[in-house]
């Protein structure tokens, strides 16, 4: 139970790195482990409620497991914050249909007159 703690943090971290890294394909490259991370803790979860017994050290990964999470989200969140600061800057505002399909530009409207 402990080692799946474990390696689900170490594919955690692997996303921290990547979301502090400089390019999209490191966290595409990451993505895979958070499936992974998943189906460890499943597993956990099922031997929980099994009844195996968790020791302090197993409740001690799951929080420290819970802080890594936190971590994540916070990064997650900046980006998105930063993401958004550059596209109010750049005029490029969210312009989506319901499908999720970008939307056409809106045409600009000219007035002319003559007097």
């Amino acid at each position: 139970m402990l080692l799946r703690i474990k390696q689900a943090r170490d594919r955690i971290e692997a996303l921290r790195l990547a979301l502090l890294g400089s390019s999209p394909e490191e966290i595409l490259e990451a993505l895979p482990g958070l499936e992974e991370a998943v189906r460890c803790l499943e597993t956990v979860e099922r031997e929980v409620r099994e009844g195996a017994c968790a020791p302090y050290e197993v409740r001690r990964e799951l929080k420290l497991f819970k802080n890594d999470l936190r971590s994540n989200a916070r990064l997650i969140e900046h980006g998105i914050q930063f993401c958004r600061g550059w596209a109010n800057m750049l005029g490029a505002g969210p312009a989506y249909t319901q499908a999720g399909c970008s939307a056409p530009p809106e045409q600009l409207a000219t007035l002319s007159l003559r007097g």
